[in-house]
C-alpha cells in the first residue's frame, strides 16, 4: 500500500499519499492546499444550508468546508477513485466528522452507468495511475487529477438529477462545487432541475475552457454524450435562472462562480 503521511492542520488531522504530486508538496512547504481560494468563497456559502462537493480527493477542501457550516448542514462528498475515497473516509473518521462530511464513492456524470477513468496522469506527470498507487510510491502523481477517460479504473456514475428524484441529496443545498477534470459540462447537463430546485451557488472548473485536454480527452472516450458536451452552465445559469453575477477564473484560477 502506497506509503501515508500525516499533517496536523488548523481544520484537523490530514491523511495524504506522500507522493501525491500537487497536494502533498503544498503541505510539505507548510501551506495548505488551496486555502486562500476557500476562505474566499465563505462569504458566498451559506452557512445553514449543505454543500455538493464533486470530486473530493480526500477531503481537504471538505475539512474547511465543514468549518464553514453549522450543526444542521452537511458537506455531501463525490470521490470516484476507490483509494482517494477510502484516504477521505479515513480523514472524515480520524477527525470525527462522520455526522459532517458523508462521502460517497462514484463519479458524477450525465448518465447513470459504469465509466471508465484514464489510466495515464494526463494532469501531471503522466505515469500510470495504478502503478504510482501500489508499486511505484518513490515517483510523484497527480491523484486528484484523474478523470474519465479509457484502460483505468471502472467507476459507478450518477447524475445530480436523479439523485434528486430518489431523495438522495441533502434537503437544502447552497453550494455546489465541482472539480470533475473535464466532466463539468456533462455533469451539469443532468443537473438542470437541481440546479433549478436549490439555485446553489456554484463553483466549477472551467476545463472546457482553460484545460481543454481534459475535457477532450472525456469527449473523445464518450463519443455518445456529444449533445451534453456543449451545455453551458453559465448560460443556463444567467439567461435561464437569472443568477445575479458570474465570476470567470475566480482567485485567479480557472474556475467560474456563479452566484444566484
Amino acid at each position: 500500500m502506497n506509503s501515508i503521511k500525516t499533517f496536523h492542520t488548523p481544520y484537523g488531522k490530514l491523511n495524504l499519499f506522500h507522493n501525491d504530486q500537487y497536494i502533498t508538496q503544498s503541505f510539505n512547504d507548510g501551506k495548505y492546499w488551496d486555502i486562500d481560494t476557500l476562505l474566499r468563497l465563505q462569504m458566498y456559502i451559506d452557512p445553514c444550508k449543505s454543500i455538493v462537493e464533486i470530486g473530493a480527493h480526500c477531503g481537504t477542501s471538505s475539512l474547511v468546508y465543514a468549518s464553514f457550516l453549522k450543526k444542521e448542514a452537511i458537506v455531501q462528498a463525490y470521490e470516484p477513485q476507490q483509494r482517494l475515497y477510502e484516504l477521505l473516509l479515513r480523514n472524515v473518521y480520524d477527525n470525527h466528522l462522520e455526522t459532517k462530511i458523508y462521502p460517497k464513492h462514484c463519479a458524477l456524470f450525465c448518465d447513470n452507468r459504469t465509466l471508465t477513468m484514464n489510466n495515464i496522469d494526463l494532469d501531471g506527470s503522466q505515469g500510470i495511475v495504478q502503478k504510482r498507487y501500489n508499486e511505484e510510491y518513490n515517483l510523484p502523481c497527480n491523484f486528484g487529477g484523474i478523470g474519465l477517460g479509457c484502460q483505468g479504473e471502472m467507476v459507478e456514475a450518477v447524475t445530480l438529477d436523479s439523485l434528486l428524484e430518489t431523495n438522495q441529496l441533502p434537503e437544502s443545498i447552497g453550494f455546489i462545487h465541482c472539480d470533475a477534470q473535464g466532466a463539468e459540462n456533462f455533469i451539469f447537463s443532468a443537473a438542470v432541475q437541481t440546479l433549478t430546485h436549490h439555485r446553489p451557488v456554484v463553483l466549477f472548473e472551467d476545463n472546457a475552457t482553460y484545460g481543454t485536454y481534459l475535457y477532450d480527452s472525456v469527449c473523445h472516450n464518450y463519443p455518445e454524450y456529444s449533445t451534453q458536451k456543449f451545455f453551458d452552465i453559465r448560460d443556463f445559469c444567467m439567461s435561464t435562472l437569472h443568477y445575479s453575477m458570474c465570476l470567470n477564473q475566480f482567485n485567479g484560477s480557472i474556475d467560474t462562480l456563479l452566484i444566484p
